[in-house]
């Protein structure tokens, strides 16, 4: 009889990352890269969710840790040097509703944070390491489709449209999409593939949270497994910015041609939950 355990040893199973990957989006994904026979390991902050993911889902690895802290994420990172991966997500995010409430000090520093900075760090220690990986591995090899090395970050619909108006969460998530399509201009020699995705509103928990349960009146809400959907499809189609639903994506563009005050007022007046 054949020896299995030595004729299946020869491919190891994909290894994705998420940044991001305890809940909403980012756990979705994961457990979809799972399902697919990916190893997956996740990067959170919450022990209580961490410690949930360990009970339901104990072949999951996960990583604790506070993005807002420079030194603690360089720790985490460096601790990572023999690690081997074929895709990195970036699905962290922070978000205040500085429409309704006063942006302050906290708020202010965790998003830049974690939407811009811990982001920027995130994506600059993984390209060099998977650099370094195509440096090793002979990069002539042909890589499955799901194989190939990338790096994917979930920005926002928000940071589509540029207007004088625009919050510190949406200039934080246009400047993710501006580096997102540097890295992929920069790391398309070494076959790296550089995704962004910025969607509408995805009914995650996070998003019912702050709209006291109910998110029911932000306009073309999908669900989880719709946005895992497209995020999958834009992977894999190698699209370089995703923006979905599509409805979404039509309004952005039009919104885009009009005046930066008129934008302005619409948001203002068609986005804001009444208090």
């Amino acid at each position: 009889m054949k020896n299995i355990t030595q004729s299946t040893s020869v491919h190891k199973p994909s290894h994705l990352i998420v940044f991001g990957g305890t809940s909403g989006l980012g756990l979705a994904l994961a457990l979809h890269h799972q399902a697919l026979g990916w190893q997956v390991s996740v990067v959170g902050h919450s022990v209580e969710k961490i410690a949930h993911i360990n009970s339901q889902h104990p072949d999951i690895v996960t990583h604790c840790c506070d993005l807002t802290d420079r030194a603690q994420t360089q720790t985490l990172l460096e601790s990572w040097s023999d690690i081997n991966f074929q895709r990195l997500i970036y699905s962290a995010g922070s978000y205040s509703n500085e429409r309704i409430h006063q942006l302050n000090q906290a708020d202010s520093d965790k998003m830049l944070a974690i939407n811009l900075q811990a982001f920027e760090q995130v994506f600059r220690w993984a390209s060099e390491h998977l650099k370094h990986q195509s440096r090793l591995q002979n990069q002539s090899l042909n890589f499955k489709n799901n194989d190939r090395p990338s790096l994917i970050c979930i920005a926002s619909i928000a940071g589509i449209m540029d207007y004088p108006y625009a919050s510190l969460y949406a200039k934080s998530k246009r400047a993710m999409i501006a580096t997102a399509s540097a890295y992929r201009a920069a790391l398309a020699p070494y076959h790296i593939q550089v995704n962004c995705i910025a969607s509408g509103y995805i009914d995650t928990q996070a998003l019912r949270d702050l709209n006291d349960g109910d998110a029911s009146h932000k306009p073309f809400v999908i669900s989880t497994q719709t946005a895992v959907e497209n995020v999958m499809q834009a992977i894999d189609g190698d699209i370089e910015l995703s923006i979905f639903p599509r409805s979404m994506r039509y309004i952005t563009r039009a919104l885009n041609h009009l005046p930066k005050p008129v934008i302005s007022w619409i948001l203002r007046s068609k986005l804001d939950k009444k208090t």
